[in-house]
């Protein structure tokens, strides 16, 4: 295997497929690119069992020659010291050359390098088939769905389901949702797809819109795993097993009391007077009333804090419940609303924030015990 190739161009497919390669691996071919030259163009895989990216570059781009003086063929190189190679080399052109299956020598006619490599039956045989249900996004709808859902999973492997957004279609419609006991993230969609429900984890969908820039992306969804298909890029991840919560049960039915104010001057409100919270619990204390709107914070070591909030709409009684900042904050900047509404069944239950005219995205919030 031999090859001539773009340095820009091979570092972008290289960090690409990187992204799937973990540091450290029980299996050692996993720590490896493998890399596959072909007739039509280069293809680099790498993966940790449980994802995997594939991605490919052709032998010629928009008319221009990517690659050149090649003979097919393919090895394992290994990830960490190629990357940082094909990084540091300061030539346009890199070549490629594999000896005796086990050498490989990377040189940009400055630089010259020789590693270790193995022979590519070593690696680990992968399911890369694709054969389940097609559900097509557009690039920038596919990262807005991401950035309103995945913030509210999990991030511990206590309960691994919820470490999962859960995506079900209808029929006549989808939902994706994500949550970690604590705080809920809906999102609904019209979309027309045969009914089905999956698990996706989340690392899988928020490194996906990361990679996307302006191409439409297919997600196809089969009984274990889901391949997300982006450009020359594939990226297949298992589904996590299990039943995902029963999310209706966190939603009350009616919300007496509702105040509508401006997203961002609320976050900058509750961020002051945060400063005077207990900094490992970030809680503060909303008191809403007829007469005016205030978010207040205490703490016995350090003292008080206190800001009214003015332009506001508020119906309801006289009502305080208690939160935690970040909460509410990251469930603000999901909504993705200039004005957002606020609905509270009761101090002690869970509460809903939606943005002014779109309920197709929902977040819920649980609220902590008033402290004063």
């Amino acid at each position: 295997m031999r090859l001539s190739i773009n340095r820009s161009r091979l570092l972008k497919l290289l960090t690409i497929v990187n992204v799937a390669i973990g540091p450290k691996s029980p299996t050692p071919a996993f720590l490896n690119f493998k890399l596959e030259m072909t007739n039509g163009g280069l293809v680099a895989l790498g993966s940790d069992n449980d994802l995997t990216i594939q991605s490919y570059l052709p032998i010629e781009e928009d008319g221009k020659v990517i690659i050149s003086d090649y003979t097919c063929g393919s090895t394992l190189i290994s990830a960490k010291y190629l990357m940082e190679i094909i990084k540091r080399l300061d030539g346009e052109i890199v070549t490629i050359e594999i000896f005796d299956d086990v050498i490989v020598r990377i040189s940009d006619n400055k630089s010259n390098f020789q590693l270790n490599s193995m022979k590519a039956e070593e690696y680990p045989d992968l399911d890369l088939s694709i054969l389940g249900e097609d559900v097509a996004f557009k690039a920038d709808e596919f990262k807005k769905i991401v950035a309103q859902t995945s913030f509210a999973a999990s991030t511990k492997e206590i309960r691994p389901i919820l470490t999962a957004i859960n995506v079900k279609a209808t029929g006549e419609g989808a939902e994706f949702v994500a949550t970690d006991s604590y705080r809920l993230a809906k999102k609904k969609i019209d979309i027309f797809t045969h009914p089905f429900e999956s698990n996706i984890p989340v690392k899988a969908v928020n490194e996906v819109a990361k990679l996307i820039e302006n191409e439409d992306v297919v997600l196809n969804i089969s009984n274990n795993k889901v391949v997300f298909e982006f450009g020359t890029t594939k990226v297949y991840s298992r589904l996590i097993n299990g039943d995902f919560p029963k999310t209706s049960r966190m939603i009350p039915n009616s919300y007496p009391y509702n105040l509508q104010v401006n997203g961002a001057k609320f976050i900058n409100a509750m961020q002051r007077v945060s400063l005077l919270a207990v900094e490992r619990e970030r809680i503060v204390k909303l008191s809403l009333s007829d007469q005016g709107v205030e978010v207040s914070s205490k703490s016995e070591q350090v003292g008080s804090a206190n800001e009214a909030i003015d332009l506001y709409e508020y119906e309801g009684g006289r009502f305080d419940i208690s939160f935690n900042v970040d909460y509410v904050t990251d469930a603000i900047r999901a909504v993705q609303s200039e004005d957002v509404i606020l609905s509270f069944a009761g101090e002690m239950n869970a509460f809903r924030v939606t943005a002014v005219g779109d309920d197709s995205i929902v977040q819920i919030i649980t609220p902590v015990r008033n402290y004063y």
